[in-house]
């Protein structure tokens, strides 16, 4: 990056990881188990029999289907490191709004948007009448630089007063040791 003008030692600049992360494919891996617990529970909890994996690529998670197989609702799931108090507004790519919408258009199911934080479960259930706010920049957390200026990181802002806070809390203490 250049020479420090105070000691005169080169400056370097190192890809960074979230601490304690091994590293950001490990991270991504614990996410993807974690993702499929927090899934799993929530339609235990919720209504559904069975889910799948709507595929890697997609932005939404999950389909969720009923006792006979039929398609119930398509799930994407939100895990918050902090409290539902802490934020004003939560956030994630506006593209999984898109998509979420898309699907409900081609096929009439809803989209159920699960956050866990860390005292409570919430949803909002995309259904494709309400406007979702769109933020103006990209976003990234700051241990991913790399993410920073994408458009596909144009966050959706849902103020948490709109979300439905749900009557149980499994897992909002910690996860930690049921994916280890």
């Amino acid at each position: 990056m250049g020479t420090c003008s105070n000691c005169s030692k080169e400056v370097w600049a190192w890809p960074t990881t979230k601490r304690g992360e091994k590293s950001q494919l490990d991270t991504v891996k614990k996410g993807e188990k974690r993702e499929d617990v927090l899934a799993k529970k929530y339609v235990d909890q919720e209504k559904g029999d069975h889910l799948e994996e709507m595929g890697k690529a997609d932005d939404i998670d999950k389909k969720v289907f009923d006792e006979d197989g039929n398609l119930s609702y398509y799930l994407e799931i939100k895990e918050r490191s902090n409290t539902l108090n802490a934020y004003r507004k939560t956030k994630f790519p506006y593209a999984k709004i898109e998509r979420a919408t898309e699907l409900v258009k081609d096929t009439g199911k809803p989209v159920h948007l699960a956050l866990k934080f860390r005292d409570c479960w919430a949803r909002d259930v995309i259904t494709g009448r309400k406007e979702y706010e769109k933020g103006d920049e990209p976003f990234a957390p700051r241990y991913r630089p790399g993410q920073r200026n994408k458009q596909r990181q144009v966050p959706v802002l849902i103020p948490v007063e709109e979300l439905e806070v749900l009557s149980w809390r499994d897992y909002c203490e910690d996860l930690d040791e049921t994916i280890d």
